[in-house]
């Protein structure tokens, strides 16, 4: 079962195009009601790739958040690793912001 909302999956696949031709869109979806993601390259061969919460705790990592968080991300970095891109380890708490949760790492672009 796909956890990921198609929407997502075809940004995901318009940044993969992107890096082929050398240009990939920015990406901001919806994955659902509570949780965002952001992706910007950062123009030295990765991009900077956020999650947002909307939690009422901030356990050290995303996937601490509970199984279901953890299918999202895991079908996330599943469709990167599609493309070539390399998803970090882990995705760690590194701010609030107007009550959302940021999570962050670096993924690695081919």
């Amino acid at each position: 079962m796909n956890h990921v909302p198609d929407a997502a999956l075809d940004a995901i696949d318009a940044f993969g195009e992107g890096l082929l031709v050398g240009d990939p869109p920015p990406i901001t979806e919806r994955l659902r009601s509570d949780l965002r993601l952001v992706v910007r390259t950062t123009g030295d061969g990765t991009a900077r790739c956020r999650f947002e919460t909307d939690h009422t705790q901030t356990p050290p990592t995303l996937r601490e958040r509970g199984s279901f968080v953890t299918t999202v991300v895991d079908g996330v970095d599943s469709r990167f690793r599609a493309w070539g891109i390399d998803p970090p380890e882990a995705y760690r708490y590194t701010e609030t912001v107007d009550g959302r949760h940021h999570y962050e790492g670096r993924l690695t672009l081919p």
